[in-house]
């Protein structure tokens, strides 16, 4: 699997996390849906592994494009980012667009999946 990733220290899991809504927002991106699997290892089976958030977010217009171009893309929405806890504060790992997309992709696909990865590893580097 395919990752962008980055570490953040002295910050908080919320002040993180608001800050990630907010920024992938003015990309176009929106929260779909959360997991906390803290808290659902620690009701359903008693393990705690610390912060461990996924958001799972989605550009409409991207994901409509993508889907004209590779109706079988749909099986990789929507993106999944990751917050959880190391050592000295918060990872964030984002699937890779080229993860989603089949070796055998558009070419048009394959560009607007080098785009996107510009455009997160340009907005993580740019969170302070």
């Amino acid at each position: 699997m395919k990752t962008i990733s980055r570490s953040f220290k002295n910050i908080e899991q919320q002040e993180l996390e608001d800050v990630l809504v907010a920024r992938f927002k003015e990309i176009g991106f929106g929260v779909l849906h959360q997991i906390d699997f803290r808290e659902t290892l620690i009701n359903k089976i008693q393990k705690d592994i610390g912060p461990y958030k996924q958001l799972q977010i989605c550009n409409p217009h991207l994901a409509y494009e993508a889907i004209s171009l590779e109706p079988t893309i749909g099986i990789q929405l929507p993106c999944n980012l990751l917050i959880r806890k190391v050592e000295d504060g918060f990872a964030v790992d984002i699937q890779s667009p080229f993860d989603s997309i089949p070796v055998n992709a558009p070419l048009e696909l394959k560009q607007m999946a080098g785009d996107l990865t510009d455009k997160i590893k340009a907005l993580l580097e740019e969170i302070a």
